[in-house]
């Protein structure tokens, strides 16, 4: 039995940072099932390893494997994709791409489309 999901929305304001949105009366805004999923997915990739102190272990681990040393795509791709695999709710992953900005020494996940529970797919 799938359960309902139910998330705070998250969305980019101008700059493109995520935060909680609101509707136009001003009361939070919600998602549910796949966009839930992956509105969770994103903040987990968004999150360095260690940071939340409720659970130290959730996150990419950006500063131990990823930064800091000569960019590899393989293993960038494959760290990330860990993460994404490992939120509850996803069941495969059925895009993925990211770009390196060398001149800001920055990882961009350009492209992620994940396979949910939902029988529906959820974008990053």
């Amino acid at each position: 039995m799938t359960v309902t999901r139910l998330a705070p929305a998250s969305r980019p304001n101008a700059d493109g940072i995520h935060d909680l949105a609101l509707t136009p009366e001003g009361d939070l805004e919600f998602v549910y099932d796949a966009e839930a999923v992956g509105q969770h997915a994103r903040q987990r990739v968004m999150t360095f390893q260690g940071e939340w102190f409720l659970d130290t272990t959730c996150g990419v681990p950006w500063l131990d494997q990823i930064m800091g040393r000569q960019f590899d795509a393989a293993l960038s791709e494959s760290v990330i994709k860990k993460e994404l695999i490992e939120t509850d709710g996803v069941t495969g992953i059925e895009a993925f791409s990211l770009s390196f900005n060398r001149t800001l020494r920055g990882i961009n996940v350009t492209r992620a489309t994940l396979a949910t529970e939902y029988d529906e797919e959820a974008t990053l």
